[in-house]
């Protein structure tokens, strides 16, 4: 079974799990799927369009400079031991800060909008995407880094000949991760600290203390998400075939 057919299996597996479990539940803790369906036939109007909008400008912009900050910040650990272990020990410590701490503080500092949104995903997804790059460029070849040493190939040209290319072709496999992540920032930040967007969107539907309008929207999240996701892995791939 290839993996489209394993998907359409599994989500045909949940929606039966799903109406099964409306039968036995109140309509109004769970209703059932074509309830939801029918809600968001509902919702599919211009400001829904509006709030995908804000949402994946915010997340490309900011997760493009997470991007670059964690490729800055991966290369700058080869220097030397120094440099890997001061920037592994320093990431590995922000990591355990909870991402809903970044956007506390940033609420605070800045205050409500996007530059608290963007902000607190960049700043969330930079220790996640470094430390991956850093496994990268560990399992990398390391005899061809060493003939470079060797040789006294200077550090501009390893970043350009060797560094770039081996994240470059080491990125894909963690970019479902990190671009997943850096979306479940996105939508957290929305819901806390924006003024548009799903996650905005997503504290309007739970103030109708309506469950068919909550589960139709957090569905409609979940499907920008994969589309988002999609849309930046078409265009990774083009890139890189191009390159």
């Amino acid at each position: 079974m290839n993996k489209r057919r394993l998907d359409i299996f599994v989500l045909l597996i949940f929606i039966v799990l799903w109406w099964v479990g409306s039968l036995f539940t109140e309509e109004y803790l769970l209703p059932p799927p074509y309830h939801v369906l029918f809600t968001i036939s509902g919702m599919l109007n211009w400001d829904l369009l509006l709030s995908i909008y804000y949402s994946f400008s915010r997340l490309v912009f900011a997760y493009l400079l997470a991007l670059l900050i964690s490729i800055f910040f991966a290369i700058l650990a080869q220097r030397s031991n120094t440099s890997k272990y001061l920037v592994e020990s320093i990431l590995s410590h922000l990591l355990k800060i909870p991402n809903v701490g970044y956007l506390t503080f940033f609420l605070l500092f800045i205050g409500i909008g996007t530059p608290t949104i963007i902000t607190t995903i960049v700043v969330s997804s930079v220790p996640v995407i470094t430390m991956a790059l850093l496994g990268v460029l560990r399992q990398s070849n390391r005899h061809l880094l060493e003939i470079s040493e060797i040789f006294n190939v200077n550090f501009k040209n390893r970043f350009f000949y060797f560094y770039l290319p081996t994240i470059f072709d080491g990125f894909y496999p963690i970019f479902s991760m990190s671009f997943s992540f850096s979306f479940k920032v996105l939508i957290m930040s929305e819901f806390i600290a924006g003024m548009n967007g799903l996650g905005y969107r997503l504290v309007e539907k739970k103030a109708e203390f309506s469950m068919d309008s909550v589960i139709a929207y957090i569905i409609i999240i979940v499907v920008a998400g994969i589309v988002f996701q999609k849309v930046i892995e078409y265009l990774f791939l083009r890139i890189k075939k191009w390159i």
